[in-house]
């Protein structure tokens, strides 16, 4: 559901306190925040929208966004920029090979071509789904599953490497519970009519995405039902939201010798050697018992079902990347669905985010370059320094 930016309930009260103190505010002297009062709302029936009501009629909700306010619109005016650079960048036929336009533009150029993206489908992922249908036990299934960790999502569980919640001098691997799809556990249970419609067009959406994979109608129906019922299951062994928030219960440490004895259906060893990791000697492991549940499922679950599941993971994760309808079908699904967007932003907003976060750091020091004006940064740091 779109939501009003609460950082105006803040411009709301220094409007209502400016309007009592300058009653008489001229037209040569006008006031932002009082101009963002809306005077035919009375203040005792709704004062966020009698302080803030003629912003909101002024600036709508684009539809293309959950939100709106003053750092969206900051937002739009950098994201206008940094598009200079990027297209600029990528129309430079002659950019010093491995200098930051280089790199920016070569990797902005494919994300605009969308004739290229159509045209393709989802033919560059045909070779992962031929090495997913050639699983054939469990020491294939988790070299698939570390392959797609690193590139698409987390299917199964969480897996990460961070600082260490008591030793902040050391970097820890840590397991979770995870593997979902859907926001929280709570999705795949709650009674009220919202729950029951998300998990019927959940269900939906995995028979389309199954179909754009190449499954039959009866492969799709069948390979959607069961990726639900396994992570239906995934999401009953997963503590609540409200369980996960003590960090003490939420630590449990433990050789890595012991991880492979208590869950021996999962093979770590590979698993982490996909990932890039030797000679892993401890995890902090959040929750025990999904671990647990997780390893039972393994077996309960027959591989063709856990085949099914990656795939979906797969696709899912890089549905963003690739052509127009698989992007479109992910898109009516988690932005329209689960967050009341009602059409996706233009392909250069979504293709110089990606850009953004990618190489954020050559960005940058473009951006600093081209449009922050000489001595800004000296400025900045005499501020600081004075602060300090």
């Amino acid at each position: 559901m779109k939501k009003r930016n609460l950082a105006y309930m803040f411009v709301g009260v220094m409007a209502m306190g400016l309007a009592s103190c300058q009653p008489n505010v001229s037209s040569s002297e006008s006031d932002a925040l009082v101009s963002h009062i809306d005077s035919t709302v009375k203040p005792g029936d709704d004062f966020f929208m009698f302080a803030n009501g003629k912003w909101f009629k002024e600036h709508p909700i684009p539809a293309s966004e959950q939100s709106n306010g003053i750092f969206q619109i900051i937002q739009d005016t950098v994201n206008t920029q940094v598009r200079d650079i990027c297209e600029s960048s990528a129309a430079m036929a002659n950019a010093e090979k491995g200098s930051n336009r280089q790199k920016i533009g070569d990797f902005f150029y494919p994300g605009m071509d969308s004739v290229s993206l159509n045209k393709n489908g989802i033919t560059p992922l045909k070779a992962d789904f031929g090495r997913i249908d050639n699983i054939r036990n469990n020491k294939d299934l988790f070299q698939e599953l570390a392959y797609i960790q690193t590139v698409a999502g987390s299917p199964m569980f969480g897996f990460y490497v961070g600082q260490d919640d008591k030793n902040s001098s050391k970097n820890a691997v840590f397991v979770s519970q995870g593997g979902l799809s859907l926001p929280d556990r709570d999705y795949y249970f709650a009674t009220d009519d919202r729950a029951k419609m998300i998990r019927t067009k959940f269900v939906a959406y995995l028979d389309s995405m199954y179909t754009i994979m190449g499954y039959d109608k009866a492969e799709a129906t069948k390979a959607a039902d069961n990726t639900m019922k396994l992570e239906t299951a995934l999401a009953r062994s997963s503590r609540k939201r409200e369980d996960t928030r003590d960090p003490l219960k939420n630590y449990n440490k433990m050789s890595f010798a012991q991880l492979n004895q208590d869950t021996p259906n999962i093979d770590w060893n590979v698993f982490t050697e996909g990932m890039g990791l030797a000679q892993v000697d401890s995890v902090i492991v959040g929750q025990p018992e999904f671990l647990t549940a997780l390893n039972g499922y393994l077996k309960t679950f027959p591989m063709s079902v856990w085949k099914d599941y990656l795939k979906f993971h797969l696709l899912n994760g890089l549905a963003s990347y690739l052509d127009d309808h698989t992007y479109m079908t992910a898109f009516n699904f988690y932005s329209k669905t689960l967050r009341g967007i009602q059409e996706p932003r233009p392909r250069w907003k979504r293709v110089v985010g990606l850009t953004n976060r990618a190489l954020g750091d050559l960005v940058g020091q473009v951006y600093v370059k081209d449009y922050l004006p000489a001595g800004t940064k000296e400025k900045l740091l005499e501020i600081g320094h004075a602060i300090k």
